[in-house]
Order: C-alpha cells, then sequence, then structure tokens
C-alpha cells in the first residue's frame, strides 16, 4: 500500500472539511434511522447527517450530546450494528455511528486510494473536526473511537499514528491492521482463516451483483437470526444495506487496497510505520468464538500497549456488539466512566 504524502493527507482534510453538510436531499431517508427511532428507548432520538462532497461523503447517524464518540463499522455491515451500544451511551454521549466508506448511505469512489487506510484515517479526522467545529468546541478537540471488524483495525492505526486527537480507543474483535498484517504474514493458521480476503481482493471490480451480495448477507448473520439477536426487520435493514448498488463492491475495496497477496506481505508498506506503539488508554474486546482471528492477535496487540484493557468473551463470536450487547456494554460504559474520570473527558 503506497502511504499518502502529508501535503495529499492535509488536502483531503480540507476538502472534507469545506464539503460539510447536515443534510443531503438528493439522498432518501435511512430506513434505519426510522426503525432505531420506532425502537429506541427513551426520548432520545437519531438523526441522520452527512459529510463531504462526491466521492468523499460519508452519511453517518447520532444521538445524545456530550463528549464526542465515533463508531466505525466492519465489513459487511453498516453503523446500524451499533445500535445496541448507541442506545446505553446516547446519555452520556454524542455518539456517531458512520457508514463507512463504499458501505450503506456513504459515497462508493472507484479508485482504491480512496479505501487506504491513511486516506480513511484522514477522512475520520475530518469528520472529528467538523462535529467539534458543529458542537462549539475547538476543531482539533479530542474524541473517543470505536470499532468492530475492519473498523477496529483501523481505529487502532489512527490511535497509533495520531494520538493526540483521541482521549481513548476501543475495538472489537479485530488486531491493528499492523499487527494483522504480521500475523498474516508469520501465520499459515491466520492465512487459512484469511482465505476468503484473498477472494475478495481477487473479484473483479464490478462482478459482485445482487446474488452474491445476498449470500454474503445470509452467511454473516445467519447465526444471529437464527438466535434471535437480529430480529426478522433487523436482518431486512442488513439485507437491504448491503444490496444497495455498489455496497458489496466498496466493502471489498477495502481488501483490495490494503491486503496484498500473500506473497508481497512482507513488501506491504506499513501505516503507521511498523512498530508504532499504543500510547494512550486502549480497550480491545475480544469474542473467543470469533473464528476469523488466531488468538494470537491479542497478544500481537498487547505487546505495543501499556495502557490497553483486554476484555474476553469466551462464548461469544465475531458479532460481539450485536451477540452480547450486555456484556459489551458493561465493558463499554465502565471503560468511557473511569476515563471521564481520570482524564477529564467532557
Amino acid at each position: 500500500m503506497p502511504v499518502s504524502s502529508p501535503a495529499r493527507a492535509m488536502l483531503c482534510v480540507a476538502a472534507l472539511l469545506l464539503g460539510f453538510s447536515a443534510d443531503a436531499g438528493d439522498v432518501p431517508p435511512d430506513p434505519a434511522v426510522a426503525h432505531a427511532n420506532a425502537t429506541r428507548a427513551g426520548p432520545i432520538g437519531y438523526r441522520q447527517g452527512w459529510f463531504g462532497e462526491g466521492d468523499n461523503r460519508l452519511h453517518y447517524v447520532e444521538a445524545g450530546t456530550g463528549p464526542l464518540v465515533i463508531l466505525v463499522h466492519g465489513f459487511p455491515s453498516f453503523w446500524y450494528s451499533w445500535f445496541d451500544q448507541m442506545e446505553v451511551l446516547k446519555d452520556r454521549y454524542r455518539v456517531v455511528a458512520i457508514d463507512a466508506l463504499g458501505a450503506g448511505l456513504s459515497a462508493r469512489p472507484a479508485g482504491l486510494e480512496a479505501y487506504r487506510v491513511d486516506a480513511l484515517a484522514a477522512g475520520i479526522d475530518a469528520l472529528a473536526r467538523s462535529l467539534s467545529l458543529n458542537a462549539g468546541d475547538p476543531p482539533d478537540s479530542r474524541f473517543v473511537l470505536i470499532g468492530h471488524d475492519w473498523g477496529a483495525a483501523l481505529a487502532f492505526a489512527f490511535a497509533q499514528a495520531r494520538p493526540e486527537r483521541l482521549h481513548a480507543v476501543v475495538g472489537l474483535n479485530a488486531p491493528p491492521y499492523n499487527q494483522f498484517l504480521d500475523l498474516l504474514q508469520e501465520s499459515p493458521d491466520q492465512q487459512a482463516r484469511s482465505d476468503y480476503m484473498q477472494a475478495f481482493r481477487k473479484l473483479a471490480p464490478g462482478s459482485a451483483d445482487e446474488a452474491l451480495a445476498r449470500r454474503v448477507w445470509q452467511q454473516s448473520y445467519a447465526e444471529l437470526s437464527a438466535t434471535g439477536r437480529l430480529l426478522g426487520a433487523e436482518m431486512a435493514l442488513f439485507g437491504e444495506a448491503l444490496s444497495r448498488p455498489g455496497a458489496l463492491n466498496g466493502g471489498m475495496n477495502w481488501y483490495r487496497a490494503n491486503i496484498p497477496a500473500l506473497e508481497d506481505l512482507a513488501r506491504q508498506p506499513r501505516w503507521p510505520a511498523g512498530g508504532t506503539r499504543l500510547t494512550l488508554p486502549a480497550m480491545l474486546i475480544w469474542g473467543g468464538r470469533d473464528t476469523a482471528f488466531t488468538d494470537e492477535a491479542v497478544a500481537r496487540t498487547a505487546a505495543i500497549s501499556d495502557q490497553l484493557s483486554i476484555v474476553r468473551l469466551p462464548a461469544t463470536g465475531h458479532w460481539a456488539g450485536i451477540e452480547t450487547p450486555t456484556a459489551v456494554n458493561t465493558a463499554l460504559v465502565d471503560f468511557l466512566a473511569k476515563l471521564r474520570s481520570t482524564a477529564g473527558t467532557r
């Protein structure tokens, strides 16, 4: 992955800041927002917004007021995967769940450069600055970043590269991007678990059709549906989000842009630089039944941080926030409460 130059990253930030919009008349209302408001607990509702223009435009949903918390989902999901966490956090925080680039109602640029981890991090930074300005706070106000799956790999990478921008970082069921590349390079077990990534990156752009989207949707959420963790209406929302034109291809672009062929892993540039440590409060929530990553990912994450809290959920799979929301929410509330009491995140 060619690393973006500082100048190009700054241009990206400037363009995004200038492109902020709280509304987007050419995009229909998000049915997931209507569902969230119909099923929410308490008076605090959900509202959608947009940030940026054209290929940079991000769709997000927010609730509550207070310290800013940004949530980033993984593949093949969209913002609603954070609904259970937003319900708990919205009483004390301004929670903003984004549709990551390529997913949901966000833009789906064709070029892979926009999906590279450094460019995605620049987009999150610009969004956070704009949200802070919108709330009457300084644009460089720090925030909390929480991610799952690809969102966790990105969140940890952001924290490694830009620790001055964050109060803390939380990742669910994925290690930092750098540590994952190292693990993938060195572990045959992880290579076997990640063979689907190679299939995704080899799939020709534009060839991800409706039938494939349906298969990915069914395979990804089948267990959650069977166990009642996702109700029928919620399953339909996830299916609709993934079946939108270009949504599946947009998600696969994350793999095409950031995961090289196995033989090229040693030459793949790391972002941030290899060996960069996590120097701020961090938490890793790990589902013990997750088959996407080997347990060595936990040890590799711990090895680069002196402030990492590890919460293990032995009976939980990959979709920890949906599968066991009470345990995840308890961990998040306790972590953020401790953070506020010791670091004054207010």
